[in-house]
């Protein structure tokens, strides 16, 4: 994990930090998702999800909804603070001047430049992945009384939002991995799912070793 954490300091800091500016998000966590999903890698062989956060077509298309205040999940509309709208729109329109101003961006043309191993498409990769995160976190689902469950976060980024179980408190991680065990997930998505979760969560994972300072990235 270390490795990908120095490639990521060496390489793409700068898109972190602004993204964390962006969302309000800790830098720690941002880049701790980046290690996990693709090793701080912006060029990936998948064709569906993509570069450093590994975000979809799909997901990015949501994103500049959220921002648009379009954004359709769980029966209804969302619209990203106005704060966050402000500093993140300016960054898009870098790549694409008509956002913001009435124009729309193609689903197509958003997800090419996702996936461009080139700064303006890890800039705007790592600033999709982001926001999807910032939704996850003010979600009421995946907050049980007043603790944002990083971990309920994380297994719906990997493997989607929308699933029933993530409404049901649970008391710690291993409840949580049991709980996705004997969901209907398949047996695959099962193992996927809660290896991505500890290797966020679990102890010497990415999360454990950003925030307890066991590795600097400034």
């Amino acid at each position: 994990m270390v490795r990908f954490f120095g490639r990521i300091k060496n390489n793409w800091l700068p898109y972190f930090i602004q993204a964390a500016d962006v969302t309000g998000l800790p830098l720690a966590l941002l880049v701790a998702k980046a290690a996990v999903e693709s090793g701080g890698n912006q060029k990936t062989t998948n064709t569906s999800y993509v570069g450093l956060m590994q975000v979809g077509k799909m997901t990015v298309a949501a994103c500049l909804d959220y921002l648009q205040g379009t954004m359709y999940a769980d029966g209804k509309k969302w619209a990203a603070p106005a704060a966050i709208i402000a500093k993140a729109i300016p960054i898009i329109q870098q790549s694409f001047p008509a956002f913001g101003k009435g124009g729309k961006v193609q689903p197509d043309a958003a997800f090419a430049l996702a996936k461009s191993a080139t700064a303006k498409g890890a800039e705007f990769n790592v600033l999709m992945g982001s926001l999807y995160l910032q939704f996850l976190c003010q979600h009421p689902k995946f907050i049980d009384g007043d603790v944002v469950r990083l971990d309920k976060i994380m297994s719906a980024y990997n493997t989607g939002p929308n699933h029933s179980f993530y409404k049901i408190p649970v008391a710690d991680t291993d409840s949580l991995v049991n709980m996705i065990h004997q969901s209907r997930l398949s047996v695959s998505k099962k193992r996927e799912t809660s290896r991505h979760i500890l290797k966020f969560c679990g102890q010497g994972g990415a999360f454990d070793l950003l925030f307890n300072n066991k590795y600097r990235l400034v």
